[in-house]
């Protein structure tokens, strides 16, 4: 039931994603293989235990985590999107880079506290245009 629900939130993210209007240049998926890094969608997880909401140390790691985006943008990160799924624990990040060791690294904060896998993924149109028909 969770990956299900796993599943259906990521397809509602790409398709919020895909929608985006002009405006909202800075997070729009990219719609095109002219693109410069491979998309990927970050998954993160911790128990209720381990929650870093649940201390201060926690917040702090989550805080200096996020704050490390900017590093990460020099490094030829972009993130497209952002999502929490608060009483299930769950992060999912959508994010675009070039080079999958600077994708890795950024997450190394999470590592010590949380589970995680990092997909590389296509937009729809980039996948209709290659599936075998």
């Amino acid at each position: 039931m969770k990956y299900r629900i796993f599943w259906i939130f990521v397809f509602t993210i790409i398709i919020s994603c895909s929608s985006l209007s002009a405006n909202d240049k800075d997070l729009k998926w990219p719609s095109d293989s002219t693109n410069k890094g491979t998309l990927y969608v970050a998954h993160w997880t911790h128990t209720a235990d381990n929650c870093p909401g649940r201390s201060s140390d926690g917040a702090k790691m989550l805080n200096s985590f996020w704050e490390g985006r900017k590093k990460a943008e020099e490094k030829g990160i972009k993130i497209l999107g952002a999502y929490v799924t608060v009483t299930e624990h769950d992060y999912f990040i959508l994010i675009e880079a070039s080079d999958y060791a600077a994708v890795v690294e950024f997450f190394l904060p999470l590592i010590p506290s949380q589970t995680g896998k990092i997909v590389p993924v296509l937009t729809m149109d980039d996948w209709l245009k290659i599936m075998p028909k």
